[in-house]
């Protein structure tokens, strides 16, 4: 009875195991099958989708503190500014690359070569490093991580806060500042990882990521292009596949839950002072283009207008102050006028080809080079009056290629970089201030104040090579400062070949 007992209930044990496992297999089996529905269903979408969905990253050991000293701390928590801080340097400092070092450089009044460097750091080949938009910060990166520094005085410079980001290749600040952006390409093998992620600069915590699972259709770097002003409300994605997607910083979702209905959009470009984004379509045939300008949070059409374009050859310009904004069209320029109402357009013909266009910063004046080598023209046009555009001034038969407006606005230098000629022109009294010739450079940064001008022959950093040899005498290896009259101040000696060169803003 025993014996029988136990032989009944090993099969009952038998078939309850045998149930069990077959039960689990075939669990087993639909969520393989739902799974692998739902990967075939996912990727199906990820196919037709063109817009990114970002995830919440879960931040370890995020910083605590942040040094009090720092301009980061004045900027974000509304420390009192010492007006100790506009001391000697405090503004016009200057970030160059010398060979594999990031400098920070300042001078008293860039008269002699006084200049001091004041912080060095080991620059990584192809990894940028740059001002924050604002300059309240400098940033740098190597190969998992990006760093930022400041200061209260030049002195106490320091490292402020650091961003893990595995083999990060790129960044971006947002234009008020708030938050940092990190890329590298994404890795289809490990589906796990994160190929973008998107900090508060204030914590030096993450905020969101991209999963490499989900990339939409390889996007391409810059990926966030932010809204202008400096709330930091929204910013646009542009997919390969030409869709437009629109985000808020709120919680990181996606406008209205949809990219905007548009179809062959080329590119697109925000104002630089408030949330309207300016959209260029293909609008059927080789040489038609429109061009759309929409308010952002409720997608109101502001302005539409039909173009006749070459579609490699048209670009938007907005000025500084968002007042204006000119398209290059099939013979001309296509102007809108944001700030009137019911934003009125004027075309200005321009029939020879055209090889530099610059809006005056915060002005209402623009330049134009065009025609055809050697016998170039620079023209110099005002928005001022409604309803036209006023030609001040052509200067002939110039060697030209580059633009350059004083952050005042009233003074430009005409570059012609590659034959080494630099034309101060005063755009007030339509005048040339001086002529240079024989400059080695293909850079002219002004600096914010509009007091002086620096030229420089950078190198890609891809070019440079650590043992470079460097003659103390070669040209290549300094930077020359220029009064904003074209008086040569002085020329700095720097130890490499230069590759980045750039004022604090």
């Amino acid at each position: 009875m025993a014996d029988a007992e136990v032989e009944r209930r090993m099969k009952v044990m038998r078939g309850d195991t045998w149930t069990i496992s077959t039960r689990r297999r075939t669990y087993r089996r639909i969520e393989s099958k739902a799974g692998s529905s739902r990967s075939h269903k996912e990727s199906y979408i990820q196919k037709e989708r063109s817009y990114l969905q970002f995830i919440k990253i879960e931040t370890k050991n995020p910083p605590t503190s942040i040094p009090c000293s720092s301009s980061l701390t004045r900027r974000f928590f509304d420390r009192p500014l010492d007006s100790k801080c506009f001391n000697v340097g405090a503004l016009d400092q200057l970030f160059i690359r010398d060979g594999t070092l990031d400098k920070l450089l300042w001078n008293d009044n860039w008269s002699v070569d006084g200049t001091v460097s004041f912080f060095r750091y080991p620059s990584y080949k192809k990894l940028p490093s740059r001002w924050s938009p604002l300059g309240s910060f400098f940033v740098t990166s190597n190969y998992g991580v990006v760093s930022i520094w400041g200061s209260r005085y030049y002195t106490d410079f320091g490292r402020l806060m650091r961003f893990s980001h595995y083999q990060v290749e790129e960044f971006d600040i947002s234009p008020g500042e708030k938050y940092l952006v990190t890329y590298n390409r994404p890795d289809l093998t490990d589906p796990n990882g994160l190929w973008l992620k998107i900090f508060d600069v204030s914590t030096g915590t993450g905020i969101v990521g991209l999963n490499n699972g989900d990339v939409a259709d390889s996007p391409q770097w810059p990926v966030i292009r932010w809204a202008g002003g400096k709330d930091d409300t929204y910013f646009a994605t542009l997919s390969k596949n030409n869709t437009v997607s629109v985000y808020e910083t709120k919680n990181f979702n996606l406008l209205g839950k949809a990219p905007l209905n548009l179809d062959d959009v080329i590119d697109i470009s925000w104002s630089p002072t408030e949330a309207v984004l300016a959209i260029l379509l293909k609008a059927g045939g080789e040489q038609h283009v429109k061009t759309l300008l929409l308010q952002i949070p409720d997608k109101l059409k502001l302005a539409e207008k039909d173009l006749t374009a070459i579609v490699g050859d048209c670009k938007m310009h907005w000025q500084s102050n968002g007042e204006y904004f000119a398209v290059n069209t099939y013979g001309g320029f296509e102007f809108f006028r944001i700030k009137e109402e019911g934003i009125p357009t004027d075309f200005l013909k321009v029939d020879k080809r055209i090889l530099a266009f610059a809006w005056e910063p915060s002005g209402h004046r623009f330049a134009v080079i065009y025609g055809d080598e050697p016998t170039l023209s620079v023209s110099f046009y005002s928005m001022k009056t409604p309803g036209k555009v006023t030609e001040l001034t052509t200067l002939s038969n110039k060697q030209a290629d580059s633009l350059f407006w004083s952050p005042k606005g009233n003074l430009v230098v005409v570059a012609a970089l590659k034959e080494g000629k630099l034309e101060f022109f005063d755009v007030d009294r339509l005048a040339q201030i001086s002529s240079v010739a024989n400059v080695k450079a293909n850079q002219v940064v002004w600096n914010p104040s509009g007091e002086y001008v620096a030229t420089v022959s950078t190198l890609p950093q891809e070019e440079f090579d650590s043992d470079w040899c460097s003659d103390p005498n070669d040209p290549l290896d300094r930077f020359t400062i220029w009064s904003s009259g074209g008086d040569c101040l002085f020329v700095h000696q720097c130890q490499n070949r230069i590759m980045q060169l750039d004022w604090r803003p």
